[in-house]
């Protein structure tokens, strides 16, 4: 049986053949240079840059937006980018909601004979209305997500109890 890989190598090929840059994900993937390169020639990985075509594309339709907007009624110009500046913000409560959630799991798992259950609960709770506020239209997926999240509260919840 082969040893498991300290690499996750389907996000790097995906990646790569992807056609993303490899300082980039080297960085993300906390991969030497040379091991990438070895890995890529040694199973003859090849870019067929469908990411990289997005990410520009991506781009390219931003700055059509920034051209739009300017053509905007001034006080229509405002109204847009506070609209994008809520939803910068609401990604950015969301992405931290997360990280909170993370580090209240290493704590209870840490901690978890000296954990008060309520708190864990009002915790959580409090978690869930910042979710909802900065994602208050959550489409079926992120219910899912949302979902399983709770079951797995739920699961720690239950083994800190036993």
């Amino acid at each position: 049986m082969a040893r498991p890989s300290k690499y996750d190598w389907d996000g790097i090929k995906e990646a790569y053949e992807g056609g993303l840059d490899k300082a980039d994900i080297c960085r993300k993937y906390k991969l030497p240079l040379k091991n990438l390169n070895d890995k890529i020639r040694v199973d003859d990985w090849s870019i067929n840059g469908v990411l990289k075509s997005d990410v520009d594309g991506f781009y390219a339709k931003a700055e059509n937006i920034a051209e739009n907007i300017s053509k905007l009624h001034p006080l229509n110009q405002e109204l847009m980018i506070e609209s994008v500046d809520t939803r910068l913000q609401d990604n950015e409560l969301i992405g931290n909601n997360r990280k909170i959630a993370k580090m209240l799991q290493g704590v209870i798992v840490a901690n978890r004979q000296d954990i008060n259950l309520r708190n864990i609960r009002n915790v959580s709770g409090v978690m869930k209305d910042i979710e909802s506020i900065a994602n208050p239209q959550a489409n079926r997926q992120d219910l899912t997500v949302n979902n399983q999240t709770n079951v797995a509260l739920q699961t720690i919840t239950r083994r800190i109890i036993d």
